[in-house]
């Protein structure tokens, strides 16, 4: 029956162009959440929580010192001035990692920063206000009730919420765990994704390049792409322009959980992607409106979500970008699966098709006669899709209203941080 359905939805796809956004909607609509795994400290930076953190105990665990100095009690230094200092014998030491005695009245205790409040103390008076005289300290300042205390559970209970789902974990946020008594934490499975490249002319990097032939740079640079974003890559290799060795490739890769294939996706007489992509599942989306990567595959193959990515490389990666990379964090359960985009102000005119979101490269350049600091965009070169150097150079994509032919210097638009 599933068979049945996917081969309906393939008579389904619409030769009309499709909005960005509807095209992410319905593909991400289909994109399910993988099943949690459990993983030590030393493998989850960088991972998307899948349960929360919570506190197992109090932090701090006891009542420290935030300072270096002397603990006492705040009623028996009430007096004390510069020129009326108070004189207290000083009754042992707390430093960390060991439980010091009571503080009796009348006396002070030296304390090292992060060391047990001894009971009877209720105040540290900071080193830099005080000085020694043998076996006393000479005590300058009236130091406040509880001040430079550090009171059990200040920072967090037992019980509390830490650390939510769906968060990308950081050094930081690993560190947070380890002190809350985790050693392993549940996180979103990393996506298994199937890479692969179609086309007779490409030959893989470091490989001598013949005549009329190209060397195959989209594969890296997903394959890069795929990892960055918290995916497994296996690249299949390069298809060559048959229809047979696309549909083997193809259903090769169909165990997967994702499939990206780069080039043969247009109407060339040899681009067969579409056709066997088809046959082997469905295509829900083939066109979408925008500049570069019109052509844009998404449907499925069996039960892999695929996404077939224009060849040129430009194209290659600003659609993986907006198709693929989301999917992938879908899939291990991240809350926000698109880059946050930025305002900026663009410090040329530029011109694009109407009709078409248009994502130009762009170089940000910080402008101080700008009213609102908003960072000012130039482009960064030949806005071709074959074009690298330009996409190297840029620091974000310009996100050019589809609606607009003609948008003027100075104008606010949205862009897409690449760095």
């Amino acid at each position: 029956m599933e068979d049945e359905n996917l081969t309906m939805l393939t008579h389904a796809v619409s030769t009309d162009l499709e909005s960005v956004a509807s095209a992410q909607r319905r593909l991400l609509e289909q994109v399910g959440v993988l099943a949690p795994e459990a993983v030590g400290l030393d493998s989850a930076l960088g991972r998307i929580l899948a349960e929360p953190i919570k506190s197992r105990s109090e932090l701090p665990g006891f009542d420290n010192s935030a300072m270096d100095g002397y603990a006492v009690r705040a009623s028996d230094i009430a007096r004390a001035t510069v020129t009326a200092r108070v004189r207290l014998p000083v009754a042992g030491e707390s430093r960390a990692g060991a439980v010091p005695g009571p503080l009796v009245a009348g006396t002070a205790m030296r304390i090292m920063t992060g060391a047990p409040i001894p009971d009877g103390a209720d105040t540290v008076v900071r080193q830099e206000e005080t000085s020694r005289d043998g076996a006393f300290v000479l005590i300058e300042v009236a130091t406040a009730l509880g001040t430079s205390v550090r009171p059990r559970g200040a920072d967090m209970r037992a019980g509390d919420t830490v650390i939510l789902p769906g968060q990308q974990l950081t050094s930081i946020d690993i560190g947070v765990a380890a002190a809350l008594g985790h050693d392993r934490l549940m996180v979103g499975t990393r996506p298994r994704v199937a890479l692969l490249a179609t086309g007779d002319e490409l030959v893989s990097a470091g490989t001598a390049v013949g005549p009329a032939q190209l060397v195959d740079s989209n594969s890296p640079m997903l394959t890069a792409a795929v990892r960055e974003a918290g995916g497994i890559p296996t690249f299949l290799g390069i298809a060559r322009d048959s229809k047979d060795s696309v549909r083997a490739m193809l259903e090769a890769a169909s165990t997967s959980d994702l499939v990206v294939s780069s080039a043969g996706v247009s109407v060339g007489d040899h681009d067969w992607v579409r056709e066997v992509a088809a046959e082997l599942g469905a295509i829900s989306t083939w066109r979408v409106a925008m500049r570069p990567g019109k052509p844009v595959l998404i449907g499925r193959l069996r039960n892999a979500v695929f996404i077939g990515l224009p060849g040129n490389p430009v194209s290659s990666s600003v659609t993986f970008e907006l198709f693929a990379r989301p999917v992938i964090r879908r899939m291990q359960g991240a809350h926000e699966l698109h880059r946050r985009r930025m305002r900026v102000r663009i410090g040329e005119e530029m011109t694009k098709p109407a009709g078409l979101e248009t994502y130009t490269r762009a170089v940000l350049r910080e402008s101080s006669q700008s009213p609102d600091d908003l960072p000012h965009a130039h482009s960064s070169g030949d806005q071709g899709s074959s074009m690298l150097q330009s996409l190297t150079r840029a620091d974000c994509l310009l996100v050019l209203p589809a609606d607009l032919e003609v948008i003027a210097a100075g104008t606010v638009v949205e862009a897409i941080p690449l760095r």
